[in-house]
């Protein structure tokens, strides 16, 4: 039946980029619940890092079941090859997801949460200026301009003209900016990793990695406290199966069947949900500059990630999703992976800044 569904939504027209649409829609209210529920995980004296390895292990057990189903329904089998030819950006993939992960979460734990995601979608221009680094060629004044404005909308995001340094949570803001570089390091080694061995395959290695890593973290200290608390445990299923394998599974799904708005949509809608549910369920509140900031950062990220990269030397960037997020359609190990079909149907290179989002 959801192979059936699949099928329908690929060859469909306008219904299948409406349902494309919603489930992108509905990734963006899900990671801002899982990034508020994480908030008041963290309240209650979770520690952030624990919460990460668990929500991390839950999301591995859902990949790897789902690539179990897709191989078992299919009959593809297993191409080992891929994988070793691939380790490098495979390797890549799984450190930047383990580190975007971290420090959204430690971030969140020291911001308020709608702060936290704003910062994390500064990933498109460490894009653009990785971008500018590796061709050896200046950005457009347009693409500049752009940069400009995020960095200073980021400045009254964190409240830094109206305020000492000592009332700046530096080290949540470093948390912040280090989760965007790292989502923006995912999505270049997840472009190269599935475009060897495909979505499904890569991606679950990905995590595997991650996943190992979080397990020799954390052996030291035994068994991730909230499994001795009900309350922490069921919040930490909630965030790694609704905060982070649904919404990464619907973003995949809707990403493969819509155009470049997608990338857009989620950007702008995840920091607006994450800050009604913070404000709702944490009484987080945001002055009224840092709306207006982080409605104009917003719009210069979306306008950025609109404005192709420099022609020469080109790499697909935009790939996979999370922290809490691909833009690519999900073959298995027996089909042609396929890098960006947004891409490819807005007209823009598949290497426009456009990161996936982490968790």
């Amino acid at each position: 039946m959801i192979g059936n569904l699949i099928q329908d939504a690929r060859s469909g027209g306008g219904a299948a980029r409406y349902a494309g649409l919603a489930a992108v829609v509905t990734a963006a209210i899900l990671w801002g619940l899982g990034g508020t529920v994480a908030g008041v995980l963290f309240e209650d004296g979770a520690a952030p890092l624990e919460v990460v390895a668990l929500r991390t292990w839950i999301s591995l057990a859902g990949l790897v079941l789902i690539l179990t189903w897709h191989r078992l329904r299919t009959g593809a089998r297993p191409r080992p090859g891929r994988v070793r030819a691939a380790w490098v950006p495979i390797v890549g993939f799984g450190l930047s997801v383990t580190v975007a992960n971290a420090a959204l979460f430690l971030a969140i734990s020291r911001l308020p949460v709608a702060v936290a995601l704003v910062l994390q979608n500064l990933a498109p221009a460490f894009v653009i200026a990785w971008g500018v680094l590796a061709t050896r060629r200046l950005p457009a004044v347009r693409t500049l301009l752009g940069l400009t404005v995020a960095l200073v909308c980021v400045a009254f995001v964190v409240e830094l003209p109206s305020a000492s340094l000592h009332q700046i949570d530096v080290a949540g803001v470093g948390l912040g900016l280090l989760t965007a570089a790292a989502v923006a390091g995912f999505s270049a080694f997840g472009g190269r990793a599935v475009a060897a061995c495909g979505a499904l395959t890569a991606n679950t290695w990905a995590f595997a990695i991650s996943g190992m890593i979080w397990l020799g973290h954390q052996l030291p200290g035994g068994v991730p406290g909230p499994v001795h608390h009900p309350g922490q445990l069921l919040g930490t299923l909630a965030v790694g199966i609704f905060g982070t394998l649904v919404p990464f599974l619907l973003f995949s799904w809707g990403t493969s069947r819509v155009g470049a708005e997608v990338g857009a949509v989620n950007i702008s809608l995840e920091p607006l949900f994450g800050a009604l549910l913070a404000l709702v369920w944490l009484e987080q509140t945001l002055t009224l500059t840092q709306v207006g900031a982080a409605a104009i950062l917003l719009a210069a990220i979306i306008d950025l990630q609109r404005t192709p990269p420099p022609a020469a030397g080109r790499t697909p960037v935009s790939a996979t999703a999370p922290a809490s997020s691909p833009a690519l359609s999900t073959p298995g190990d027996g089909e042609k992976p396929v890098i960006s079909t947004a891409a490819g149907r807005s007209g823009h290179a598949a290497g426009s800044a456009r990161p996936a989002q982490p968790i």
